[in-house]
């Protein structure tokens, strides 16, 4: 009787395990920040189903009637359409479950290997916490996702060829074996599938690039290996190969903008971006590099040390990835990716040699009642801390008041400001998505620029952004176009005539700019982290209906802490005997202005 009982038990703590697995993949894979392009993100999704793609840049003075090559259209729609119905916990949930749905894939594949519930557990964890930095509620989590299912479908497709090494040269130090392998050809018509992945890919974000070349690599070494190794009908398959990659090519012709795409992206690809931060290559002995470290690191140690053959196509692609992932921090979740399906095996063979037996045992199965007790005891305590953890994170979606201008956008609100907005680009899509315009007729914003970048704006609006808010820094912190005209930190103030300006004081070089221009600009708002000019012409003079008295300005030094939900949409009021208050009907406006905002183009 109690032999019997002890595998079911044994099933019960696999269970509870699975289910911790999840919970703290889950947390991994939720920080619940929001990026500084969600909202224009959300906002250009809704207009897009408002009122079509968009041909020129929307939402700006200085790029009017300039070609938009958004390369983001499916993904915003997805993410507008979310935030519209559920607002940021939505945004939350939805990102944390394409998080568990590349955990999933991975560890639908290792099961398929055969591999042991602790590998699982391990790949699994290294995978989600190599994501984590990189999951934010953005397109780029849809490339990521859109890779993993494109790597699943192939580890599925060539089941029966890799896990060897099938070259002539180095196979003994590459433990290959000795007779051919059972390729299933037919297997390599799934592969018609990818040309859906990538239109789908091509619509909803520029990385289907990289997935498209990492793709193209992997079919052409398994063509080299099918040379070598004399596989039947090996030149078939290799015409099968070349036909697969060019239908997978001309599929991402299919997008609102055809070749013009493909050439944007060569040519913006061609260009350095020092200024975004993800482009950077890791920080070598960051914090946030630890977890690509330890991932490296278990991927050779895993490879040496195991008793399987080596792919000669894995070392090649993850080779290529792994390079990648050390030169452009965007990248690392590709390797993370292809880590969990193929590093995995080798892991497991590496375990094995620390395991008594080969053989996995069922947890739980062999251990005395007492042991079986604390396992179920400790498992109980952790799913009681990750629960409400992970119910916290999927509930709001939080912005921080010391990184966005929160009450500096609450200023604009309350004092009616309006007009042409030179802002910092990372403040921009935030200070459109509430209070934008395309008309310049209508009493609302539009930016001088923003984190769409050159997908809309000329390179020359880029390098005056960039002279005013960074400077001209090395090579490492700017790159300015041949055609642009010089250095110029104050060009960006007179361009198209801005008569507002929104900066961090955590850019100092902006801040010292603005000192110097005091004679032609006054500082009409200032906390901790942000300062509000205005075109002194406009805002000094009485006899204008722009004139601002000193009564209306705030100037302090004032710390902004704490945080606010996702939207953080200001509390628009009205006044009433003479002063600035609540009152029912402006709360009521003010929880739903910034998605009528978006639904409807002003």
């Amino acid at each position: 009787m109690a032999s019997s009982s002890s595998p079911s038990r044994g099933v019960w703590l696999e269970h509870g395990l699975a289910l911790a697995l999840v919970l703290a993949c889950a947390l991994a894979l939720s920080p619940n920040l929001a990026d500084a392009d969600l909202w224009g993100h959300v906002r250009y999704g809704l207009d897009t189903m408002s009122t079509g793609v968009a041909a020129t840049t929307t939402y700006s003075y200085s790029a009017e009637g300039y070609r938009w090559i958004n390369h983001e259209n499916l993904s915003e729609i997805l993410l507008g359409a979310i935030a519209s119905t559920a607002g940021g916990s939505g945004l939350m949930i939805f990102k944390c479950l394409l998080g568990l749905i590349v955990v999933g894939l991975i560890l639908w594949t290792a099961r398929s290997q055969q591999v042991s519930t602790l590998t699982r557990c391990i790949v699994a964890l290294l995978v989600s916490v190599n994501l984590t930095h990189h999951w934010s509620v953005r397109p780029q989590i849809i490339s990521y996702v859109l890779f993993a299912a494109l790597m699943a479908l192939a580890t599925w497709t060539f089941r029966g060829w890799q896990g060897d090494w099938h070259l002539p040269l180095f196979r003994r130090v590459a433990r290959a074996g000795g007779s051919l392998p059972g390729y299933e050809s037919r297997r390599m018509r799934f592969l018609w599938c990818v040309p859906l992945i990538l239109l789908v890919w091509a619509n909803s974000h520029g990385g289907f690039v990289a997935g498209l070349c990492i793709y193209s690599l992997l079919l052409i070494c398994r063509g080299t290996e099918a040379i070598a190794r004399g596989v039947p009908n090996r030149w078939g398959i290799l015409c099968q190969i070349v036909l697969m990659i060019a239908v997978a090519v001309l599929s991402t012709l299919i997008n609102p903008y055809g070749p013009d795409l493909h050439r944007w992206l060569f040519h913006s690809l061609g260009q350095p971006r020092p200024e975004i931060a993800e482009w950077h290559s890791p920080e070598w002995f960051n914090l946030h590099t630890l977890p690509l470290w330890i991932l490296t690191t278990v991927s050779l140690l895993a490879l040496v040390l195991s008793r399987r053959p080596i792919d000669f196509t894995h070392i090649v692609v993850l080779g290529v990835t792994l390079w990648q992932s050390f030169t452009h921090q965007r990248h690392v979740p590709f390797f993370a990716i292809l880590f969990g399906f193929w590093i995995t095996p080798h892991i497991d063979s590496m375990l094995a040699r620390f395991r008594a037996s080969g053989r996995e045992k069922r947890i739980g199965a062999e251990v005395s009642p007492k042991m079986r007790f604390a396992l179920a005891a400790g498992l109980i305590v952790a799913l009681s801390l990750l629960i409400p953890r992970l119910h916290g994170r999927l509930s709001e979606l939080v912005v921080h008041k010391d990184t966005y201008p929160v009450s500096a956008m609450q200023y604009i609100a309350d004092t009616g400001l309006s007009g042409k907005l030179l802002v910092t680009y990372n403040w921009a899509q935030y200070a459109l998505a509430v209070f934008g315009t395309d008309h310049e007729s209508e009493n609302r914003l539009r930016v001088g620029f923003d984190g769409r970048f050159r997908t809309c704006y000329p390179q020359e609006v880029v390098d005056m952004h960039f002279d005013f808010i960074l400077g001209n820094g090395g090579p490492k912190h700017r790159w300015r176009g041949p055609g642009s005209p010089p250095f110029d930190p104050t060009r960006a103030l007179y361009f198209e005539h801005p008569n507002l300006v929104l900066i961090s004081r955590q850019q100092p070089h902006a801040v010292r700019v603005m000192r110097t221009q005091a004679d032609r600009w006054s500082l009409l708002y200032q906390d901790q982290l942000a300062q509000i000019w205005g075109r002194a012409e406009l805002y000094n003079d009485r006899n204008l209906a722009s004139y601002l008295p000193a009564s209306r300005r705030f100037v302090s030094d004032d710390p902004q802490t704490g945080i606010v939900n996702w939207p953080a949409i200001p509390e628009f009021r009205r006044k009433s005997r003479g002063e600035l208050v609540r009152s029912e009907e402006a709360d009521k406006g003010a929880r739903n202005v910034f998605f009528e905002t978006l639904q409807k183009r002003n």
